[in-house]
């Protein structure tokens, strides 16, 4: 009778060692989904910031082309 129960004992430590490095496995795995959730959310300021630099850099041109005019008009007429 005692080696049945030994039997089940090792069957339940290999469990039990098993699910330990699976915790283990998992643990890992939720650190990758953090840090790419981290890289993804950092990628998405970055590109918000990017859109508002683009935006700054042609009303930037935009103005500069209308002073531009504005001085060969001035030079035209003067």
């Amino acid at each position: 009778m005692a080696d049945y129960f030994r039997e089940m004992f090792e069957s339940l430590k290999q469990t039990a060692e098993a699910l330990i490095v699976a915790n283990e496995a998992m643990a890992r795995a939720n650190e990758g989904i953090k840090r790419a959730v981290d890289a993804a959310l950092a990628a998405k300021n970055a590109h918000e910031d990017l859109r508002e630099t683009v935006h700054r850099l042609e009303a930037l041109v935009l103005e500069q082309g209308r002073e531009i005019r504005a001085l060969r008009d001035d030079l035209r007429r003067g």
